[in-house]
Formats: C-alpha cells, structure tokens, sequence
C-alpha cells in the first residue's frame, strides 16, 4: 500500500487586538490533567445540604485564621459551625477533604478577581492604573480571606490524596495568572519577545506573591506602606519594558508650563 502523505502544517493566524480577549481566555483555562480529585463524600443536592456545607466551610477558614492550620481539625472545625461531627463527616470523608474544599472556593473566588481586574483593552489605562487595576484588589481578597494563605501553605501529600489540592490549585492559580500578564504585556509592548514577555510577566508575578503573602503577617500599621512599595516596585520594574521611552516621545508636541514660557529668552523686534 503507497504511504500516506503527511499533512503539511497549517500556518497560525497572526493574533490582533480583538481576539486578546479570546486568547486570555485559552490561556488560563484549567489544565484537565491538573485538576483536583473529588473532596466530597457526598455533594449536597438541596439548597439546605450545600447551605451546611458553606457553614462548614466558614468555619474551617474561620478556626485556620485565629489557630493555624493543624488547629483544624474535623472536632473543632464541628464545634465552630455549632453542627456535629457526623454532619462534617456526611458530606467529606477528612479534615484534609474540607480543607481541598476550601482551597477549591477560595480559587474560584480568585479566577473571578483575575477576570474582573484584567481589562480587555489595556491601551486606555496610564501604567500605574493598571497596576492599581489589578493589585488592590487582590490585596482586598488577602484582607478578607486570612485563611487564604495558610490554606495554599499546605504540605504536598501524594498525587491521589487531597492534601495535594491545595497545592495544585495554587500552582494552577500562579501559572493563570502569569499567563494573563503575558497576554496583557503583549498588547501593551508587542516588539517584546516571546522569552522576554514571559520573564517579565514571571518576575511581576512573583514580586506581588511574595509581598502580598508577607503583607499578610504584617501588622495592621505596615499593610498599607506594604501594598505601596509593591505598586511603587512594579511601576519602576514594568515602566521601562511597558512604556519604551520612542512611545512617549513621539506623536503629542511638548506643550511648555508657564515656568518654561516666562523662562524662554524673547527677542524684540528690530526696528528699522
């Protein structure tokens, strides 16, 4: 039998301005091989059952907030939602299950900030606008969610065991959102290499992870002085690579202050 002809590649369209949003949308979609393994026994099916799970749920942020994370046991975290222990062990086989549970809410939560915060176009918005876009809320999301950090802190168990999904989910929300930046630094600087964007958007990400995990701990009096040096950081790292110094140079003629005009040497006319 004559050999099948291999297909030739068919070249990629070219990505424009109006199809950004489509792309971010590719890019951060969950990956399936990354997913977390089911956390429930059983899911509520009613309104009443998923309404006691919200309230188990509450209670495991609210005990992981005031005691830490190995204070969270399936006892106290009973005790705090004032329901019996069966009633815990009726929708999650473990404290480890409501624990992936929560780090499951707590993600949707954040994927819905990084779609809010993200804007569709970005040519409109002044650099450090941008910025505030995106950072102040998430640094809102820190302030009411202290369970928050604590719960993506957990130790990666094995690849079937639910102590593991906090931990992918957290990667999972990582990799998103450096994904988003990529498209974002793209349509803002598109002469940026591929290799370079990434970096940038890497280093971004990880500068606001860092000092937004440490603001965190922080005592109330440093929190906001911590999310401006974090504003202050990225502006001075993102400017030069974001707004090239030809893009501001050219286009608008420099209009003169009045300082400059009453400065500026004038020379009579001479007469004849």
């Amino acid at each position: 039998m004559p050999a099948k002809r291999a297909s030739r590649p068919t070249a990629r369209p070219s990505i424009d301005e109006s199809s950004l949003a489509a792309t971010a949308q590719a890019a951060v979609a969950p990956r399936p091989e990354a997913a977390s393994p089911d956390a429930y026994r059983r899911r509520p099916r009613q309104s009443r059952g998923q309404a006691r799970v919200e309230l188990l749920l509450d209670a495991a942020a609210a005990v992981i907030a005031e005691h830490g994370l190995q204070a969270a046991t399936a006892e106290a975290i009973a005790l705090r939602a004032r329901t019996a222990k069966g009633s815990l062990y009726q929708f999650f086989p473990n404290r480890d299950a409501v624990l992936a549970a929560l780090a499951l809410r707590y993600a949707d939560e954040m994927r819905a900030i990084h779609e809010r915060a993200f804007p569709v176009d970005p040519h409109g918005l002044p650099l450090d606008r941008l910025i505030d876009r995106i950072v102040k809320p998430l640094a809102e999301f820190h302030d009411t969610h202290p369970a928050f950090r604590r719960v993506f802190a957990t130790v990666e168990g094995p690849g079937d065991d639910t102590r593991s999904a906090p931990t992918r989910l957290r990667a999972q929300l990582f990799d998103s959102f450096v994904d988003r930046l990529d498209v974002l630094f793209s349509a803002r600087n598109p002469k940026l290499t591929t290799r370079d964007r990434r970096r940038i958007a890497l280093v971004a990400a990880s500068l606001g992870q860092s000092l937004l995990a440490r603001r965190g701990r922080a005592v109330a009096a440093d929190k906001k002085p911590l999310l401006d040096d974090l504003r202050r950081i990225l502006l001075a790292y993102l400017q030069p690579v974001l707004e090239p110094l030809e893009a501001k140079t050219t286009g608008r003629p420099k209009v003169q202050t009045k300082a400059e005009t009453k400065a500026a040497p004038t020379t009579a006319p001479k007469k004849r």
